[in-house]
């Protein structure tokens, strides 16, 4: 399914931070907004003046009931949505192993548990199998993704990764 942005080239600024534990992801499959009938990592966007790590932790108490301690900095993921050339949303990505609580779903969708090596990649956004591999591995890197007019295909992508 397509998801819709708007046509403004004001740039949004979100986040997502995946949370770990052994060999599983949580995931959340989303109930609105761009997210909507996709699994994905909890976050959103960037509220008035908070910062990222601020945003992340927020979002993900929020969307999962989890309390993070502390959080591994990935890098940011821009998006060129709707076939063009314009930066439509730049996300800062985190990962936590270090969090509490037990996990519940919300409003924001279900959340569950998946295995690592057997991720909904079909349920999941099109830019996802080019990068969750490298978060997974603890890097640093930045990526850029050019999406088609329906935003459900990768034209092009770059992945820098940092020392």
């Amino acid at each position: 399914m397509p998801y819709k942005t708007s046509r403004s080239t004001m740039t949004i600024r979100t986040t997502i931070c995946h949370i770990l534990k052994g060999n599983q992801i949580l995931l959340k499959f989303g109930s609105r907004s761009i997210s909507k009938g996709k699994w994905n990592g909890p976050g959103g966007k960037i509220e008035g003046d908070e910062t990222p790590e601020q945003n992340a932790i927020r979002e993900v108490y929020e969307e999962t009931g989890l309390r993070v301690n502390s959080m591994t900095y990935h890098g940011t993921l821009k998006f060129y949505m709707n076939g063009t050339k314009d930066l439509t949303i730049l996300n800062y990505l985190f990962s936590t192993r270090d969090f509490d609580g037990n996990p519940r779903s919300s409003e924001e969708g279900e959340v569950k548990w998946f295995d690592i090596s057997k991720l909904p990649y079909e349920k999941m956004f099109p830019d996802d199998k080019y990068w969750i591999n490298i978060m997974l591995s603890g890097q640093i890197f930045d990526a850029e993704f050019y999406l088609d007019k329906s935003n459900t295909q990768v034209l092009d992508n770059k992945i820098i990764i940092k020392e």
